[in-house]
């Protein structure tokens, strides 16, 4: 006589997100964020609740596909753990602060020119590296006499 089990589902499901199309930006980032990981979070723990019943099936039947169910949502589970994590990366890299993702712009200076006479430039160096010397850091002790 074979025997028929039941499993509960102890959480219920939530109800279907609307979704709604608007242009890409910081807002929709962390909105879409959110629900991905809650989706995740959700999918996880109804994970657990199955494997926990998968289990229990397993060990009253000792029935090897029961087993082998249970060792596939473990490594659902687990492949859903790391996609949290992958998430978290993902986010993280999105907001970071990079002048080209952020529109901003990048100015980069290739080759400069002076305008002027020898003696100009040579001031301008002049005073650059008396600059320079003046505001590196003293060794540690050394004692400057303001008086």
């Amino acid at each position: 006589m074979e025997k028929k089990y039941q499993t509960k589902v102890t959480r219920s499901l939530s109800e279907p997100v609307k979704i709604s199309s608007s242009l890409t930006g910081n807002a929709d980032a962390d909105r879409d964020y959110r629900e991905v990981r809650d989706n995740l979070k959700r999918v996880i723990i109804q994970s657990e609740d199955a494997i926990q019943g998968v289990l229990q099936v397993a060990q009253e039947t000792q029935s090897s596909r029961a087993y082998e169910v249970a060792a596939q949502l473990i490594q659902a589970t687990l492949e859903a753990n790391n996609k949290l994590m992958h998430l978290h990366k993902q986010l993280k890299d999105i907001k970071r602060d990079d002048p080209v993702k952020t529109g901003g712009s990048v100015t980069t200076t290739n080759n400069n020119i002076f305008v002027g006479n020898t003696a100009e430039l040579s001031r301008f160096l002049r005073a650059r590296k008396d600059l320079e010397t003046a505001t590196k850091e003293l060794p540690p002790g050394d004692i400057i006499d303001a008086s």
